[in-house]
């Protein structure tokens, strides 16, 4: 029996390795069309007031899986006490082990130009710490 199925292996041999190729084309193209999804799995209802809510706010931002938006509504930004706390705030989420950056008011940046490296460098606009308005 091994000897008839050796013979017939030898005497169809490229065949067979036509076929294996084939048939590797085939699954490489398949493969190729394989997706992620990185959606929560169906674990709560769709119909849940707090999952209505999750993809609003979802529509709205849009999403990303490494990135976390904090938002909040003041009209005490400007003020100084405030906007100490504020910047305090954002000192402390960045030493936090993972934040690698942080996009905020006290922290905006502006371009100066440098000519002795005749390059741009990115300069805090606010102190650490406001003590007035000026």
């Amino acid at each position: 029996m091994w000897q008839a199925l050796g013979k017939a292996v030898l005497n169809n041999r490229k065949k067979i390795v036509a076929l294996i190729i084939i048939i590797t084309a085939l699954l490489s193209y398949e493969a190729s069309k394989v997706e992620l999804s990185y959606d929560f799995s169906r674990a709560i209802p769709t119909d849940n007031v707090k999952y209505k809510t999750y993809l609003e706010f979802k529509k709205k931002f849009g999403e990303d899986g490494n990135l976390v938006t904090i938002g909040f509504v003041s009209n005490d930004v400007f003020n100084i006490p405030f906007f100490n706390k504020l910047s305090r705030f954002q000192r402390k989420l960045k030493k936090i082990n993972g934040v690698e950056d942080i996009l905020s008011i006290p922290g905006a940046i502006t371009l100066k130009k440098n000519d002795n490296t005749q390059k741009l460098d990115a300069v805090k606009i606010f102190p650490d710490s406001i003590q007035d308005q000026q």
